[in-house]
């Protein structure tokens, strides 16, 4: 009997695991499991859970279709393969590779070595589609690899094994997890219908402003792809979107925003490809007050303040609004930042731990964001301070960006009392050329 085991990779269409076990032609038990060691990790959060849910719901539903059972057990993976191994006895597990979080490394040596140990054979495939995509030819490659004709995959053909009641209760199996309702208005919702509904919308109506969405975080909620969940959760393979997009540019729609949502997907497999093996640190967290305050944009700083309750609002942010987050805390709170990926790794549904891990690497080396600066030159910010900070709702553009530079009267007449409704920033957090002006200010 072999097991084909469904990690970040919730669909059944251009999944290489799949296909293989199709290819076997052996019994096969297809297995979920919600494992403890990952629900306990502080990268995750009870949204990952809820998307994780919808898309199970889906591809339940698409075995269903077939008389196929999806298994979803509450356990880690190797306890259930060690009891599936002394009751049916294993031949081989069909999976992706996960990798880029210390739990995951130990959890992968664990099962390798049981593997090994009782002769069962763990076929891995990379996600990343394309093999040395760093090598001076890689980008060649992975075009190659993006243009290869996706198989049909016959899940009829699919010879599986549906275990007893009593076996997968014995597992702790479950059929839905209650802390996961949450109220979700403003999230995406999980699984591969959905990813398709955003998928074709996407190249067919709303790549019209893809160029100018990306920097701009008030357009970027609707005209940006929106597909980074959808990705991070395997409900739509890279190759799946890559093809997507070149027929809708065959058709004639937004050919050069489509060539450049394109690269992105490129930039996006050439990072994951750049790793294999973690090195996220484990970090405890730390009473600080300063850090709190971040962590609930309340830091005094518009941008920053407003950034944070969209990603804790609707679980995404563009590239740049993470970036700012990130560097607030590399100036201000360096011996927070470790505990900070942490905390945006919980709030971004789309959150992918290899990409979690290659963005810090190379986050180290970008130099320090100025909030005030990022403020005034980002598009629509204006629209975007006024959505999340109903504080200052009534600040004309000039105070908006720096409304510590606000005197009382200019205060009252707009409804503001820095401190108590709206919070002061530490003087340190404010830039020091922006200090100097407020300085300069106050004197004259």
């Amino acid at each position: 009997m072999n097991i084909l085991w469904f990690q970040r990779d919730l669909r059944c269409s251009d999944h290489l695991p799949l296909q293989a076990a199709l290819a076997a032609g052996q019994p096969i038990v297809l297995v979920f499991c919600y494992e403890p060691l990952l629900l306990k990790d502080p990268h995750f959060d009870k949204r990952h859970g809820r998307f994780i849910r919808e898309s199970l719901q889906d591809l339940t539903a698409a075995f269903q279709r077939q008389h196929h059972t999806l298994h979803i057990i509450r356990n880690d993976f190797l306890a259930v393969l060690q009891r599936l191994h002394y009751r049916y006895g294993v031949e081989t597990i069909f999976s992706y590779q996960e990798t880029g979080l210390p739990v995951l490394q130990q959890r992968n040596q664990a099962i390798q070595a049981y593997c090994q140990s009782e002769g069962v054979e763990w076929v891995r495939f990379p996600k990343v589609s394309g093999a040395n995509l760093n090598q001076s030819d890689g980008k060649r490659r992975w075009q190659q690899a993006m243009r290869k004709p996706m198989s049909t995959l016959d899940l009829s053909q699919l010879k599986t094994v549906s275990l007893g009641a009593g076996f997968t209760e014995h597992l702790s199996a479950v059929d839905d997890l209650h802390p996961f309702h949450i109220r979700d208005f403003h999230f995406q919702r999980g699984g591969f219908t959905q990813a398709r509904e955003w998928l074709i919308s996407f190249v067919k109506i709303r790549a019209v402003q893809y160029v100018q969405a990306e920097d701009n975080p008030y357009l970027s909620r609707y005209n940006a792809s929106r597909l980074s969940a959808y990705l991070a959760w395997g409900n739509l393979s890279v190759r799946e979107v890559y093809q997507a997009a070149s027929e809708a540019m065959g058709e004639g729609f937004h050919v050069d925003a489509l060539k450049l949502f394109q690269q992105k997907l490129w930039l996006h497999d050439r990072l994951q490809a750049r790793l294999y093996e973690p090195t996220l640190p484990a970090p405890q967290e730390q009473e600080n007050a300063h850090f709190d305050a971040w962590k609930k944009g309340c830091t005094g700083l518009p941008l920053v303040d407003a950034a944070m309750r969209c990603l804790l609002e609707t679980g995404y942010l563009i590239p740049r609004l993470r970036e700012l987050l990130l560097s607030v805390l590399r100036q201000r709170l360096p011996e927070c930042e470790a505990i900070g990926w942490q905390w945006l790794a919980r709030q971004s549904l789309d959150f992918d731990p290899m990409l979690l891990d290659a963005y810090q690497k190379v986050s180290g080396k970008k130099k320090f964001l100025n909030p005030v600066k990022e403020s005034r030159s980002l598009p629509d910010a204006v629209h975007f301070l006024r959505i999340w900070l109903p504080e200052l709702t009534h600040v004309p553009p000039r105070f908006l960006h720096e409304p510590w530079r606000m005197r009382l009267t200019d205060q009252r007449k707009y409804g503001v009392d820095l401190g108590r409704s709206y919070p002061m920033p530490p003087k340190s957090w404010i830039p020091r050329a922006v200090r100097k002006r407020r300085a300069v200010s106050v004197k004259s």
